[in-house]
């Protein structure tokens, strides 16, 4: 009975992801959402928001009906969303809530290809995406933290990465609070009893997952422009001295990247202390650290490095699916060793590298999957080794096997092609193809939906002066890879050499030409493969 159960559950909940899946899907068919103008009204005395939010569609196909993301209001905890009302115009719409939706009837039958615009009144306390706590100070702060369908729960969207549009916030708060939030401020002003209005505008289409404003009693400096690009940090006022510090990194990221991949999307930059649940959190253009990277002595780059790359890599040209993160933090991931080799050199790149292989062996041997693992439902968990140093690995593995030159130029090409826009791992897969002339389904599939790497074993003798013998075997348990193996080859006398194999099955053997006494053979000298020795 244990067994059955499980087997039923396990089915419903199977069930239950796809029927969510397929409504989504059905929804990114149907709809468009063109524009948010999200109006949040916070406060001193509770926790909760007065909301009006309008939004703008464009209908893809014929129907009556809106269904849009929004937790609601739940009595047991008091926390929740609750609707007053839907309009379009003056029009009142009728509308109902489920758990996690908000269903609005049109009343009338919306044309494929006409637009839509309608408003929603509601208030209530964030269960989540927005949160509302003290800061290290005691100090009250609202930061969005939407990652990975979270906004929600304070704000009714089309809650998934695929649906992007342009947005503004305009947020009423007391007037101590300093808010920042994505795009360019379009207006701050006092509206009498010490309340202040601010306004944000974002002209450039985003997911949900990266749409936030920060309200705290923040000091601002470090400011700059760069390429005609305000950057600025923001941190708490009692930070100001090492919080500055901490950020002085706010615009040598950004010109390499930009150098390096292309046009930063974004109208500024804004590096902002707050109180995510992330090491950092990659919002477009008003990026969130968490509250100690402001105070920490230890050197904050790389974070920076980090969360600047995903401006390019998981805000502008963004992974249609949460399955396929991995575009947004494998190449975050890598993108920083790429930086740290550029600034810092071949040594510290190469170091970098062998504690990533590290930890993805380590979490391998807890959680063998995929790196595109559609089975995870629960995406919070897509947050890991697989996702981030394994994807970084595969990139860094892509690099050597097409050559400088043309992995960055299909870097290049492919943030091109999906500037603003969504992106799934076929995509740059097809656009690497296009730029390097190979066919790389099999290297791709291999690596991102394969779980596992090479674990071998290996042994070498030397009969002669002439070869040397090296065998090198896949464990039985793992399935069998395909990948060139680097091989230094150190003599009596000192000098080496490095020679390449490429292994194609289980069991290898190869005869590697030498004309003197051998000492030493070193797998992967340039650390260029990413695999685990089983002897």
């Amino acid at each position: 009975m244990r067994t059955l159960s499980t087997l039923i559950s396990l089915c419903f909940a199977f069930c239950f992801f796809v029927a969510k899946a397929q409504n989504h899907q059905q929804r990114f068919e149907s709809l468009d959402v063109q524009h948010y103008r999200f109006e949040i009204s916070i406060n001193d005395d509770n926790d909760e928001i007065i909301g009006k939010t309008t939004v703008l569609i464009h209908f893809l196909k014929a129907a009556n009906e809106i269904e849009l993301d929004l937790n609601a209001f739940d009595p047991a905890t008091g926390k929740g969303m609750k609707v007053k009302k839907v309009y379009s115009k003056t029009e009142g719409l009728e509308f109902s809530q489920t758990t996690q939706q908000l269903i609005i009837k049109t009343g009338k039958a919306i044309k494929a290809g006409e637009s839509f615009e309608l408003t929603i009144e509601y208030s209530g306390v964030p269960a989540d995406g927005l949160i509302i706590a003290q800061n290290r100070y005691g100090d009250r702060t609202f930061f969005g933290d939407n990652w990975p369908n979270r906004a929600h729960f304070w704000l009714p969207t089309i809650d998934h990465p695929s649906d992007k549009a342009t947005l503004e916030f305009l947020v009423n708060a007391p007037d101590h609070y300093k808010v920042v939030s994505n795009g360019y401020l379009f207006e701050e002003k006092e509206l009498g009893n010490q309340q202040k209005l601010t306004h944000w505008k974002e002209s450039i289409p985003l997911s949900t997952k990266v749409m936030v404003f920060g309200a705290a009693d923040f000091a601002v400096g470090n400011d700059t422009i760069w390429n005609q690009i305000p950057v600025s940090s923001w941190v708490f006022r009692e930070n100001k001295e090492k919080g500055f510090a901490n950020y002085r990194y706010g615009t040598k990221a950004l010109e390499y990247f930009s150098e390096l991949i292309g046009p930063y999307s974004y109208e500024k930059l804004a590096h902002v202390q707050s109180k995510t649940r992330y090491g950092g959190m990659e919002n477009a253009s008003c990026i969130f650290y968490n509250e100690n990277s402001a105070i920490s002595d230890r050197s904050q780059e790389d974070l920076f490095a980090h969360e600047l790359a995903h401006q390019w890599f998981g805000n502008s040209a963004t992974e249609q699916n949460w399955h396929h993160v991995w575009l947004s933090e494998g190449f975050a991931t890598y993108l920083t060793h790429v930086y740290n080799q550029h600034f810092y050199g071949d040594e510290m790149f190469r170091e970098g590298l062998k504690k990533d292989r590290e930890r993805v062996i380590a979490y391998f041997h807890r959680s063998p999957a995929p790196i595109i693992d559609t089975t995870v439902t629960e995406y919070i968990k897509l947050l890991n080794a697989n996702s981030y140093q394994k994807a970084g690995w595969f990139l860094h593995m892509l690099r050597h096997k097409l050559g400088n030159d043309v992995f960055f130029a299909g870097l290049k090409k492919y943030y091109g092609e999906y500037q603003n826009k969504t992106a799934l791992t076929s995509d740059f897969r097809k656009v690497m193809e296009e730029v390097s002339g190979e066919n790389l389904q099999h290297f791709f599939d291999q690596w991102l939906r394969q779980a596992g790497h090479p674990e071998i074993k290996w042994s070498w003798h030397q009969e002669n002066n002439r070869s040397v013998e090296l065998k090198v075997a896949q464990i039985e348990q793992q399935a069998v890879f395909v990948f060139p193996l680097e091989v230094r080859v150190v003599y009596k006398d000192n000098t080496q050499e490095i020679v390449q194999v490429n292994v194609d099955k289980k069991s290898n053997s190869f005869l590697i030409p030498v004309q003197k006494k051998v000492t030493k053979l070193e797998l992967d000298p340039e650390v260029k493969l990413l695999f685990d020795r089983a002897n």
